[in-house]
């Protein structure tokens, strides 16, 4: 049985809890806090909280003032999921469409219900080549749609997370209140896939044989990208080599060709782990935006300046060349419109 996770932070994701300073330390306070006879060490570590919010709060503000620059409408969250579930975030509770990146969260129902080796026949194709056909049969192994769904809320305890339908091979695999006049009932939020990624890195939803699997599978993903079209490497492309083999994550997108510009959208989400092993979790979104070459050049950037903040890595260069310019010759179907 897996253990029950701390619950999800219900503040602002904009806003870090602080915790409250006695008059004792109010009244000892300096601009870069020091350890003290009379002040404990996670006291000290306690004060610097704050500060880490702050700061990493304006990087967050710097992407979001790049994202409107390179793409005016398109609609961006970020969620930060630190090992003690502290959450930092830009509209990182904004509910938004899942796609496929939630696939994993139906691996870890399916491992639960029907065990290890009946899922690892379509771990890879589902988690791995993301193929639509063989996450349908993850639910299916999960004992249906809603099976998945009382998994998602009452194990991995993430409350904005939701499967209505996914009718690949099979018109009936929908919610038992399924609304047709809904086709876009598939939700989740950055905060709830950070939460996901690091309740999983920390074994908390399932046994050690199941968690270890799924940890691997998600480690085999792409770690970068082979072309400008690639979708499924975005989140690593941009760290430092050993950092991106060593992190795991799953992408979910909305492409040209596949849907209306309104709808088109990546998301990338998973561990990121730091070469002294330290880590965090991380979940990224762009949407809507005119030109999808910009919208994952974006998510690359900001994956990658995230990284650099709290790795403390200045040096690390996350820029590419030809960044926020849209070229016609990768996505020639990006414009706005119906595709």
């Amino acid at each position: 049985m897996a253990t029950q996770p701390p619950s999800a932070p219900s503040a602002s994701p904009t806003i870090a809890p602080e915790p409250a300073a006695t008059s004792e330390e109010t009244a000892t306070a300096t601009p870069e806090p020091t350890p003290t006879p009379d002040r404990s060490a996670q006291e000290f570590l306690d004060s610097l909280a704050g500060e880490f919010h702050f700061v990493l709060a304006e990087e967050f503000e710097a992407l979001v003032e790049l994202a409107e620059e390179w793409n005016p409408d398109g609609q961006i969250s970020i969620a930060v999921v630190l090992p003690d579930e502290t959450l930092h975030g830009y509209e990182a509770t904004e509910s938004r469409i899942s796609a496929s990146a939630v696939k994993p969260l139906w691996a870890a129902a399916a491992l639960e219900a029907a065990g290890l080796e009946a899922v690892r026949s379509q771990a890879y194709s589902a988690l791995i080549l993301s193929d639509n056909l063989a996450g349908g049969r993850l639910i299916d192994l999960a004992g249906g749609v809603d099976a998945v769904n009382t998994w998602t809320w009452n194990v991995a305890q993430l409350s904005d997370t939701r499967l209505e339908a996914w009718r690949f091979q099979d018109p009936n695999r929908v919610a038992e209140d399924f609304r047709p006049e809904n086709p876009l009932g598939n939700r989740t939020t950055m905060a709830d896939l950070a939460h996901f990624f690091a309740r999983l890195y920390k074994g908390e939803l399932l046994g050690p044989d199941e968690n270890a699997a799924l940890q691997q599978w998600l480690l085999d993903t792409s770690h970068s990208l082979n072309s400008p079209r690639d979708l499924d490497g975005i989140l690593l492309d941009r760290l430092p080599l050993e950092v991106a083999e060593s992190s795991l994550h799953k992408a979910g997108w909305l492409r040209p060709n596949c849907c209306p510009a309104e709808y088109r959208q990546m998301i990338d989400a998973g561990v990121i782990v730091l070469p002294d092993d330290s880590w965090y979790a991380l979940a990224i979104l762009s949407a809507r935006g005119e030109f999808y070459d910009v919208t994952n050049q974006w998510v690359a950037l900001a994956s990658c300046r995230i990284y650099a903040f709290i790795a403390e890595d200045p040096d690390l260069e996350c820029v590419r060349e030809g960044d926020g310019v849209h070229d016609p010759e990768i996505w020639p179907e990006a414009g706005t419109g119906i595709q």
